[in-house]
């Protein structure tokens, strides 16, 4: 994922996280398979884009 798309799924994915969130009397949150792929895939990115100003390699990925 370059930037761009990294901005954009971590947008969809703390606005779709607010709504959920935001229902105080749910006690607990579930998400679609493509939402938690969103999440897994924007949470790896970060960990890549981190990982590479740190100098180090990108985590592995399963």
């Amino acid at each position: 994922m370059d930037e761009a798309v990294i901005l954009e799924a971590a947008r969809a994915l703390a606005a779709r996280l607010k709504t959920l969130l935001d229902d105080y009397h749910a006690t607990t949150v579930t998400l679609t398979r493509e939402e938690a792929l969103l999440a897994q895939g924007f949470a790896e990115s970060v960990a890549d884009l981190l990982a590479s100003e740190a100098g180090r390699s990108p985590a592995p990925t399963n």
